[in-house]
């Protein structure tokens, strides 16, 4: 098979382990001590409603969302969750609060600037008020990663830049991750009930997707084949 980018890897002799090492290093990413509180109140507004949450649209032209944002009313007893302005605004702010970096062009005192890096979330979830505005989920990634990162590329290289750069970040923030997937199981009776009351109003496809959206974390393994969305 005549793989591309492997073709341009051997071209200029670039290393495959020197290459996955430096997307994992040069990612920036908001510390532990930082994501504590953050997190901490994240959560408290999801389950109070006192602040907006937000998350990604779904479907075609977000036109799907609502069936999502009747599902939160359901497991949350509130209505206080909107969909991100650009699907990506508030993750973005997020970081650039949290991390001081920032990608906008013109000089500030408040960030430091950034060009060629892109606002990714490591474990996927955007549909999910838990996930996508986590600040263990949100990481600037070098864009000139992005072909291993997403749906795409495939591939042996992009499976093993994936599978690496996930286990790393997984156990980074194991101790949110793993509060996360309980705060999951404790969800999903609610879920299942939800999806089998209402299963004449809803899609299989949304089914299919509301479950993956609020399964637990797993580290790398090649059935789930996870990606950075």
């Amino acid at each position: 098979m005549r793989d591309g980018y492997q073709l341009f890897m051997q071209r200029f002799n670039i290393d495959e382990d020197q290459l996955i090492q430096f997307g994992v290093d040069e990612t920036i990413y908001i510390v532990d001590s930082i994501v504590k509180n953050e997190w901490l109140q994240l959560k408290r507004n999801i389950y109070s409603g006192e602040q907006k949450i937000f998350i990604r649209g779904y479907g075609r032209d977000a036109k799907g969302t609502e069936l999502y944002m009747d599902l939160y009313q359901e497991l949350f007893g509130h209505n206080n969750f909107f969909k991100d302005a650009t699907n990506n605004a508030e993750p973005t702010k997020i970081i650039r609060r949290l991390t001081s970096y920032s990608r906008q062009e013109k000089p500030t005192i408040k960030y430091k600037r950034l060009r060629n890096y892109q606002v990714s979330h490591i474990f996927g979830k955007t549909k999910n008020p838990f996930t996508f505005t986590a600040p263990w989920n949100i990481v600037y990634v070098p864009k000139i990663m992005d072909p291993f990162t997403g749906h795409e590329s495939k591939g042996a290289l992009t499976e093993k830049f994936q599978r690496d750069f996930s286990t790393h970040f997984y156990n980074y923030y194991r101790d949110y991750i793993e509060e996360f997937n309980d705060i999951m199981s404790d969800l999903r009776p609610l879920l299942i009930r939800y999806l089998v009351e209402n299963k004449v109003l809803i899609t299989e496809k949304f089914k299919k997707d509301s479950i993956e959206q609020f399964s637990p974390i797993t580290e790398w393994n090649r059935e789930e084949n996870l990606k950075i969305y």
